[in-house]
C-alpha cells in the first residue's frame, strides 16, 4: 500500500483501528496479569486521564481547587 492509501483507510476507520488495538491489549493483560490488576490499571489510568484534563483546562493549581470543591459538594453536609 502506498502511503496515501494507508492515510485515507486510517482517517475512514481511524477509531475501529483504536479500539481494537485497545481491545486486544486489555486482552492480553486479562491473560498475563488477570482480571482485577487489569482491572486497577484500567481505573488508574482513567482517573490520571480525567485530573490530566482539569489541568489542561484549568491549570495546576485551580485543577486541584476544582478537585476539593468537588469533593465538598460530594461528601458535604446537607
Amino acid at each position: 500500500m502506498k502511503l496515501k492509501n494507508i492515510q485515507e483507510f486510517w482517517s475512514k476507520h481511524k477509531y475501529k483501528l483504536a479500539l481494537a488495538l485497545l481491545g486486544l491489549l486489555v486482552a492480553v493483560l486479562f491473560l498475563t496479569i488477570g482480571f482485577f490488576r487489569t482491572l486497577l490499571i484500567i481505573v488508574l489510568t482513567g482517573l490520571c486521564f480525567g485530573y490530566g484534563c482539569l489541568i489542561d483546562k484549568f491549570g495546576f493549581i485551580d485543577a486541584n481547587s476544582e478537585i476539593g470543591a468537588f469533593f465538598k459538594k460530594l461528601f458535604g453536609r446537607r
